[in-house]
Parts: structure tokens; sequence; C-alpha cells
């Protein structure tokens, strides 16, 4: 019988998942259209290739596809470069600032239309009712009590954070995409489980079918086989739909369509050989080195104390060298010119205490700041040691599943041989297929629970990369 793959049972199902993954070698119009859909999703420049593995989607290139097109990267790319314009922007108070101004002026009665430095009867002043006037500036900050210098180090601590920022959502979209992998791939799996367990089932029915008809079966018999085939097509039918939202999820991240990776093979994929893990300790203290999440923080907790002290420099003089240059003249058009240049020194007396209030606050961001970091330091320590959990645990389930696969087989076996030569009970066979349909879903689970552990410690301590990928993990069996 054939089931399909979809939201409904039945007939209503979609085509089976052995439609959807062709079998390229062997039938080239089966695999001409994979293949030329992931070269066309992975053409553009930089990529690192569209080797299709005879139209199998590997691992790196959903990498590939994901982070040459996500959103979020793009923001925090943005990020990165407003953050560094920031940098600048604060450096620019450092040097002198020249500045231009030109004005026109008319008065009710005639005014002095040039400088007027002594009195002369001999040469009395020109009195116009219209004065222009035009300046250039030049004006320097001496000293600022370190106001200046404290906005270039938020700044800098600014862009750290904000390229921390753009490492962050790189790890976490690499994460991403992985754990969508490895779900459409135990999805497939799943579904593929269910379909040999639908064949068994039917198998089983027609037999059941075929000794009532010879009057050496019950009609209970071929009742019990029908319930169970119909359990197993509900249960398949929530497989289905499973599959389809891991595929969705994993189209959405690629920037694809989910028609496109339904119709790609995945590559399997497995971790690679590699020395021990190090011990807990060493772990923390790697993710207390390169997790991004702390880096973060930290440069959260500079950019509170830049601003802290430059609060602080409201509490300091300020003292400004400058220089004009100052044209005057009238409408009749006789200009004269003159150049200016001083010190200035200004301290605000009163300010209603808005100079303390904005020093309490700024110390009150940089204690917050510095305790957030902690509880993040923690929230790091604490996820490190659950992952080690999660992996040691997938370690031992994929041990003990695969001997529960290997075992729940040869039950299945012998019970499908005693059943056909009529010394089973067919009970017992329905319930060793079960077994071993439960026990294949749980080792592929565990497999890929595995890999998905080995990659939140690589994120956690900063590693996760496609290079830290490309080594760690290899095609499966």
């Amino acid at each position: 019988m054939t089931e399909g793959r979809g939201r409904g049972g039945g007939a209503g199902l979609r085509p089976g998942l052995r439609a959807l993954r062709p079998k390229l070698p062997a039938a080239a119009a089966a695999g001409r259209a994979p293949a030329l859909l992931l070269t066309v999703l992975l053409a553009g420049p930089g990529s690192m290739g569209a080797q299709t593995d005879g139209g199998a989607l590997t691992l790196s290139q959903a990498v590939e596809a994901t982070l040459r097109q996500h959103p979020s990267l793009g923001a925090a790319r943005a990020g990165v470069a407003a953050a560094e314009a920031g940098i600048a922007e604060a450096r620019a108070t450092r040097l002198p600032w020249l500045s231009a101004e030109a004005a026109f002026t008319r008065f009710e009665l005639p005014m002095v239309v040039a400088p007027l430095h002594g009195f002369d009867p001999r040469q009395p002043p020109a009195f116009e009712r219209g004065l222009a006037q035009g300046s250039l500036s030049l004006t320097y900050t001496l000293f600022d009590g370190g106001g200046r210098g404290a906005r270039i180090g938020r700044a800098r601590a600014q862009t750290e954070g904000a390229e921390a920022r753009a490492s962050a959502a790189t790890e976490s979209l690499l994460a991403a995409v992985t754990s969508a992998y490895l779900l459409v791939a135990s999805a497939r799996e799943v579904l593929e489980a269910h379909d040999r367990q639908l064949a068994a089932l039917s198998s089983e029915g027609d037999r059941a079918q075929q000794l009532l008809r010879e009057g050496r079966a019950a009609n209970v018999v071929v009742l019990r086989a029908q319930a169970a085939l119909s359990r197993a097509r509900a249960e398949r039918v929530q497989a289905a739909a499973e599959l389809e939202v891991a595929e969705r999820e994993l189209a959405r991240l690629m920037g694809a369509d989910a028609a496109f990776v339904q119709q790609l093979a995945l590559a399997p994929v497995a971790l690679a050989p590699a020395s021990p893990l190090p011990a807990r300790p060493e772990l923390v203290a790697r993710a207390g080195r390169g997790n991004r999440e702390l880096a973060r923080a930290t440069s959260r907790v500079a950019a509170a104390e830049a601003t802290a002290a430059e609060a602080r420099s409201a509490w300091f003089p300020r003292l400004q060298l400058g220089g004009r240059y100052v044209e005057y003249g009238s409408s009749a058009g006789s200009f004269t010119g003159e150049w200016q240049g001083g010190v200035q020194l200004g301290y605000p007396l009163f300010m209603a205490g808005a100079r303390r209030h904005a020093s309490d606050r700024a110390d009150a961001e940089a204690r917050a700041s510095r305790e957030e970091l902690r509880v993040t330091g923690l929230g790091v320590e604490r996820a490190v040691e659950e992952a080690l959990a999660a992996l040691e645990s997938a370690r031992a389930r994929v041990a003990a599943l695969a001997a529960a696969v290997e075992q729940s087989a040869e039950v299945a076996r012998i019970e499908k041989l005693a059943l056909d030569a009529g010394a089973g009970v067919q009970t017992d066979y329905l319930r060793a297929e079960a077994e071993l349909f439960t026990a294949r879903a749980a080792l592929t689970a565990a497999r890929h629970g595995e890999i998905a552990a080995r990659v939140e410690l690589a994120r956690l301590t900063g590693e996760l990369s496609p290079e830290w990928l490309a080594r760690n993990l290899e095609s499966g069996p």
C-alpha cells in the first residue's frame, strides 16, 4: 500500500517521502532538478560553490546560504558600522572647529557699521541703517575635565559590543541552522520508519485476510491487524506534519522556498573523531574568555563607566582657545576687517543639582551593568553545565539505543518467522514491530541530540564558526 505525506490521511496525503528524495545517480531526470535548484540558491559572489553531491543538500551549504542573506546578520553589521562612525564622531571633538557666519541687519536709525576703537572728531565713524557682517571662527577646547576622552571611550566600548553582537548573531544562526538541519534529517528518518512499519502492518493485514478466507484464522485477527494499521497511519500523519514544519523552518533560515527544501535529500551528518572534551572547569574558563554574550556585557560595563566619567567631567571648568576674523560693512559697500583671539574659561556655578543628579544616575547605571555582567557570567556557567549534561546523556542514550535497535530487530524477525510458521502470536509480532520503530526513532534523535549539544558547547565557548563545523562534523554512515 502507499501512504502520502501531508496533513490528512489516506489518499488525500501528499506524495511519500521517497518521492521527495530521488535516486539521482540512477535517474538523470530526477537528479537534475534538485541539483539545479541548489546551484541557483548557492550562486553568488563569494560562494563556496554549489557542489550538490548528487543533489543532496549538505550542512555547509545550508550554513552558507543562511549566512549570506539572513537579516539578523545585516542588522548586526549595520550596528557595527554605526558604532565605528560613533568613534570617529567622538574623536572629531579633539580637533579644532572652524565655522563661518554671515548676517545683514537693518536698523531703524543709523548705526555704526565699523569697529570703533577710538574717537577722532576729525574722522567721525560711518553711520548706516544697514549693517553687513561676516566672520570666520576657529575654536579649540584645551580642557574639559576628561569629557572628550570619556565619550571616545564609550564609543569604543559600544563598538566592541556591536562586534560581539554581530559574532553572537553569527553563532546563533549557525546553531539554529544546524539544529533545523538535524531536525529535518531526524523527521525524515522517523517518517521512513513509519513507512516501513506501515508496509509491515499492511503485509500482516493481507496475510490475516488470506488466513480468514481459508478458514484458518478468526475475524478478530483481521480486526487486530486493521486497528494496528489505523494507529500507525495516524502516527504517520503527525510525523509528516512535524517534518513539514521542520522543512519550512530550514527553508526560512536559508531564504529558500519550502518546496525547494522538500525536493532535496540531506547529506547525513555525524561527529568527526576528535580529542576528548576538556573538563568542566576548562570549558567554563573558555566560555569566560570567548562567550559573545559575556563580551557584550563587558562592553556595556565599559560604556557605562565611560558615561559616569563624562558626567563627572561637568564638575571641572572648561578652557577654550578661540580666534576670529570679522568683516564689517554697510549697504554702501565699504568694508572693514579685524582679527580677534583669546582664551575663555567657563564654569557653571549653579545648575539646580543637574550635575549631581547626572553623576548619581551614571554611577547607578555603571553598578547595574556590573551586576548584569555577573548575572550573565552565572548564566553562561549554568548553560555550559547543561550542555555538558545533555552531551553525556545523549552519548549514553546512543550507546544504549544502538543495542536496543539491534535487539528489537532480532525480536521482530523471530516473531515474524514464528507467525509465518503458525507458532507465533500476532499481538507479539505487532508489539515487536512497534518497539523496533520506537527504538530506531529514539536512536536517530539521540545521535542528533549529541551533535546539537556539541554545537551548543562550541557556541557557549565562542568557538562556533563554519570552520568549526567543517572540522568537527562529517558525513555519517
